[in-house]
């Protein structure tokens, strides 16, 4: 499996301070590569290619740093020792770039201190495309398995003229992508905690009057008492199972509390009754597909 959850991506995630009703979440969210993520020992060789040593420098730091979080996690040893698992892989970098030309336009006589004829002048210009290519691969060393294969390619272009600041330079380029090729396969080799906020459905239609009443007073219950609301929006549900951003609400407040087969089956309704919020719901259902599988391997980890 390639990639993680990352809830940032959310439209309905909520940052900074709070500028609508929200309910808060907290979870461990499961490792892009759980067959990988479960090994106990993980081991980082020595990457090949110009640029593989920084990469491998660069995962290897974000890996030694698992736990800081409290989440159980493979031990990274040294590839002498045997790990279950270890990390190869190598990256290159290249430069391209081309010239070419802007024009520019300036004042070449004034009168009065207005300019009275201008003149058009030709600028060089560089336009220029930084680009890194990895190819890695975690195998498990007991039968040569290839349990994590990633090949990414990042690019960054940028342009500038002779009469402009120059853009950063390739090395600083190199090494920020670097970073974020990193950044990735932490998150595909171990489990991660995330502290987030989503903002509920606040729509009352097709709700009965007294209904509606207590649906709003429950939204607004949101920024006292977050499992008061909860608790007010499953009475209502209780009484208009039908109404979908009740479900939805449902939905999030069994998230937060951690209930993610509930959380599911109810995303799953919410989506036949709350259509305009269907792309809210698949990521709340790829959210607690991703939570569920988290605790299950952080039981798994723990037990080792």
């Amino acid at each position: 499996m390639r990639g993680s959850v990352l809830v940032a991506a959310g439209a309905m995630i909520v940052a900074g301070p709070a500028v609508a009703e929200v309910i808060h979440v907290e979870g461990i969210f499961a490792a892009g590569s759980r067959e990988a993520s479960r090994l106990p020992t993980i081991g980082v060789d020595l990457f090949g290619g110009p640029a593989g040593d920084a990469l491998g420098v660069a995962i290897e730091r974000r890996l030694a740093a698992l736990g800081r979080d409290g989440v159980p996690h493979a031990q990274i040893i040294a590839p002498s020792l045997r790990p279950d698992g270890l990390l190869s892989g190598r990256a290159s970098s290249s430069v391209d770039q081309s010239g070419y030309t802007e024009s520019r336009e300036r004042c070449a006589e004034k009168k009065d201190d207005k300019c009275v004829r201008r003149v058009r002048y030709k600028v060089a210009c560089l336009q220029r495309t930084v680009t890194l290519r990895a190819d890695l691969r975690l195998t498990r060393q007991r039968d040569d398995r290839i349990l994590y294969a990633f090949a990414p390619t990042r690019s960054d272009s940028s342009q500038w003229c002779e009469d402009e600041a120059g853009g950063l330079g390739a090395d600083v380029a190199v090494q920020s992508m670097v970073e974020s090729i990193a950044d990735q396969v932490r998150l595909d080799l171990a489990p991660h905690r995330e502290q987030y906020k989503i903002r509920i459905r606040e729509e009352r239609d097709g709700l009965p009057p007294a209904l509606a009443d207590r649906f709003r007073a429950a939204v607004h219950q949101t920024k006292q008492d977050e499992p008061a609301a909860c608790a007010a929006f499953a009475s209502i549900g209780a009484a208009a199972p039908d109404h979908g951003p009740t479900l939805f609400n449902q939905a999030l407040c069994a998230e937060s509390a951690g209930r993610y087969a509930e959380a599911a089956a109810l995303y799953t309704r919410a989506r036949v009754f709350a259509p305009r919020a269907g792309g809210e719901i698949s990521r709340g259902l790829e959210r607690t597909a991703s939570l569920a599988a988290g605790a299950e391997d952080v039981k798994h980890m723990a037990a080792l």
